[in-house]
């Protein structure tokens, strides 16, 4: 019976997944995007709610307006919902019609923006301290089925299934619905019949936008008000939206519900069965639906056409060793001669360019998205900091070893690559990143819980090589080894992109049928890629380690595994050069330390990036690396002869790897 009570509770959270995977569902089936950030718009608007109900005052994102007084209940909801609508139509106009026919990669991107950017503007307009928002529905303890429970949970579960039946009703049975679906399918066809598509589309986004903030109102009492409580809802979210294919709306509601009940049991099974796991089983559950559904309908899901294979190319000038050898000795005099905070910066920068070089062989040269590398990269740290101190594991082996613990879970997380791709793979890897996060980083047997754990510093031949000790802080000679690994890192991915391998890698990327009829395996070339870059995760996870000396889970966290992909995007995911540029931007880096000491911007450094990043994608989609060599390409093709411009156009085709892949088989 307690087991049947705690499944009952679990209705509130199943609310809260099933009308999250409506919005999700209404807003792919307009443009073919999957919003990333819809719980993060929904928590704007319930901050609002909660300030404006007990300050009278409305935040907006900048400047507020002051009633004088509480409004009521009512005035509040009506405020808030009207100020939803006009932020979800100004993102959608701004963010995401601009990309809706763009490449599944640019998509994931500008969502993973937008994201972040409300992300950051709740914690820089509400800060960081929970809200409660006191009961809006009666909540008084009803007994069902012998089992006792607040009735709000089913006045929710009530209300969200009178709002799946109107919607269903709406897209499959009224002139709108049809019409929306059929743009999204057909936008040449719609704008024939007389339609305007976009005008559906932000129709669409409206209602989720709206719908979902009034649920996420309702809801809000139910559950603890933090700025990143609704935020990283979205992943159990999408595993309901992907019970219903992403267009079933009885089967996402179905499938929010279930999650949410079978979660609330998993816990009540956790405090009565010792030897299970107390973190990570309620949170993994997600994951676990998300691969089922996507392994067993992956072919099955809707997508969007051609552009699903498209990709910023991936050029290859040729590698000069004396610019090699004078980048590396300027950075090599440059780090004993800066001051402290500025040498932690570079330090910070070039641990952050190998994380940043694993983003470019897996999705740049090989096609894959991963939103999971920091947290591939907290796994090699953590067992770092296990293993580490023992003298029988020195360094460097103990870091390598970690680094391999590393890339098996990345080849195991990467496996779903090998049927789906482009959104959906997007949709596995965070939720792999909530699984990891939830299950190994907060079980404090593992990461030490809130004290963290200790890693022991480096030496080699009975040279100390750690970030602490001396005089000074950090050690110029931490600074060299990291200098040295960085280095070889960076040579060797510029050498994978000219190699054999690499040149299969971009034809699966390019093209993974026209990869196979050349004779390449699309599968092995995957999982390599995926190897390898697990492994430069693992290794950049370890410096951090090191670097930090105490090591938190906060530092792997799933955020900043998306901001890790966002200033990869925003510097060129495509290119060793636009890896290094992103590294700058990484937070604790070069751009962090100028931003707050020139600019004094240190509090809005998440902020900038997101923007940025959203800008990024947008106006220029093959990053900052990728414009710079199309300007320098456009400058020097008018002295170049025929054969020559040729030569260098096939450097950046995306037909060019599967001619070279093809040439190569």
């Amino acid at each position: 019976m307690e087991l049947f009570s705690f499944g009952l509770l679990g209705l509130g959270t199943g609310a809260i997944y099933a009308i999250f995977a409506l919005g999700l569902i209404l807003t792919y089936r307009a443009s073919g995007i999957i919003n990333f950030g819809y719980g993060a718009m929904i928590l704007f608007g319930v901050y609002q709610f909660a300030d404006l109900r007990t300050t009278g005052v409305l935040v907006l994102p900048i400047g507020s307006i002051d009633f004088g007084s509480r409004p009521s209940v009512l005035v509040a909801f009506a405020v808030v919902l009207l100020h939803s609508a006009l932020l979800t139509l100004v993102i959608y106009a701004l963010c995401f019609r601009p990309v809706h026919a763009a490449p599944p990669l640019a998509r994931v991107v500008v969502s993973v923006g937008v994201m972040l950017a409300v992300q950051a503007l709740v914690l820089v307009r509400f800060g960081s301290v929970p809200r409660s928002v006191a009961p809006i529905l009666p909540n008084d303890a009803v007994t069902v089925l012998g089992a006792k429970m607040p009735a709000d949970r089913l006045y929710l579960a009530g209300i969200v299934i009178v709002l799946a039946v109107i919607l269903g009703f709406v897209i499959s049975r009224t002139r709108f619905g049809m019409a929306s679906r059929g743009a999204a399918e057909n936008e040449k066809a719609a704008v024939l019949l007389g339609y305007r598509p976009q005008r559906l589309a932000a129709i669409n986004w409206l209602i989720a936008g709206v719908g979902g903030t009034a649920m996420g109102i309702l809801i809000a009492p139910t559950t603890s008000l933090e700025a990143g409580t609704y935020t990283m809802l979205i992943v159990p979210a999408l595993g309901a939206a992907l019970i219903g294919r992403l267009s079933s709306v009885p089967w996402a509601v179905a499938g929010g519900f279930i999650l949410g009940a079978t979660q609330s049991m998993l816990l009540y099974i956790t405090q009565t069965v010792p030897w299970l796991p107390q973190n990570g089983l309620k949170q993994g559950l997600p994951f676990l639906v998300i691969i089922i559904a996507l392994i067993v309908m992956g072919n099955k899901l809707p997508g969007r056409g051609a552009a699903e294979e498209k990709l910023p190319p991936a050029p290859a000038g040729p590698m000069r060793p004396w610019l090699i050898a004078v980048g590396i000795a300027v950075l090599a005099v440059a780090i004993p001669l800066l001051s402290s905070q500025w040498r932690l910066g570079l330090i910070t920068t070039m641990t952050a360019s190998i994380l940043c070089l694993s983003l470019v062989v897996l999705t740049g040269y090989v096609g894959q998205i991963s939103l999971a590398q920091m947290s591939l990269a907290g796994v090699a740290g953590f067992t770092l900091a296990k293993i580490g101190g023992n003298s029988w594991m020195p360094f460097p082996v103990a870091m390598i070893l970690s680094a391999g613990v590393a890339t098996i879970l990345g080849v195991i997380v990467s496996i779903p690559a090998l049927r789906v791709r482009g959104l959906h793979l997007a949709v596995v890897t965070i939720a792999a990143a909530v699984a990891i996060e939830e299950l190994i980083f907060k079980n404090p047997k593992f990461t030490g819980g809130l004290t963290g754990s200790p890693v022991a510093q480096p030496s080699l031949f009975g040279i100390e090589l750690g970030i602490r000790g001396g005089g000074e802080f950090p050690q110029p000679v931490f600074g060299y080894l990291v200098l040295a690994v960085a280095s070889v890192v960076a040579i060797g991915v510029a050498l994978l992109r000219r190699s054999s391998l690499g040149r299969q890698m971009l034809a699966v990327r390019s093209s993974e049928r026209a990869a196979a009829a050349s004779g390449i395996d699309a599968a092995r070339i995957k999982l390599i890629g995926a190897t390898i870059a697990s492994f430069l995760a693992g290794i950049g996870g370890s410096l951090m380690a090191y670097q930090q000396g105490q090591l938190s889970f906060e530092t792997f966290s799933v955020m900043t595994s998306l901001l890790l992909v966002a200033v990869v995007y925003i510097g060129g995911i495509s290119s060793v050069s636009g890896g290094l540029v992103a590294a700058l931007m990484f937070s604790g880096g070069l751009v962090s330390i100028a931003l707050d000491e020139w600019l004094g911007l240190g509090d809005y450094e998440s902020l900038i990036l997101a923007i940025a990043l959203v800008a990024g994608a947008v106006m220029n989609p093959e990053g900052v690396a990728g414009m710079v060599h199309r300007l320098k390409l456009h400058r020097t093709s008018g002295t170049k002869t025929g054969a020559e411009h040729d030569s260098e156009l096939e450097g950046i085709s995306d037909q060019a790897p599967v001619l070279a892949g093809m040439k190569e088989a």
